[in-house]
């Protein structure tokens, strides 16, 4: 089953299409959260865009070069949250994602972040 392109926008990194888009998240505290999925849906991250320390949240099967079994896990991002979301950070999050190192996994607990 393919992903839903309809106001989502494509990019592609190392050869792989990835649909982005933003949206205000009611599970996420109603704040702004940016979506990014890759076309085989082995990747997927949502990053909340109004927190204080930034974070995503893998829900998909691969993150950082490794299987993951698919459950929720969150890593706090090296990177800072941009003031507005570009093609350019976007490319940058999914580099990070797949082929970065050492994510500091955050152990979610109900108070510490949102979500």
């Amino acid at each position: 089953m393919s992903v839903r392109a309809k106001n989502r926008r494509k990019i592609v990194c190392d050869g792989q299409v990835y649909l982005w888009y933003i949206r205000k998240d009611e599970e996420a505290c109603d704040k702004m959260v940016l979506h990014i999925i890759s076309e085989d849906k082995k990747l997927i991250l949502s990053c909340p865009l109004e927190v204080d320390r930034a974070y995503v949240i893998s829900k998909g099967s691969y993150f950082q070069d490794r299987v993951s079994d698919g459950c929720w896990k969150r890593y706090l991002m090296p990177m800072e949250l941009p003031s507005a979301v570009t093609p350019k950070y976007v490319a940058e999050l999914i580099s990070w994602a797949t082929q970065g190192r050492h994510g500091e996994e955050v152990i979610y607990n109900g108070n510490d972040i949102c979500l």
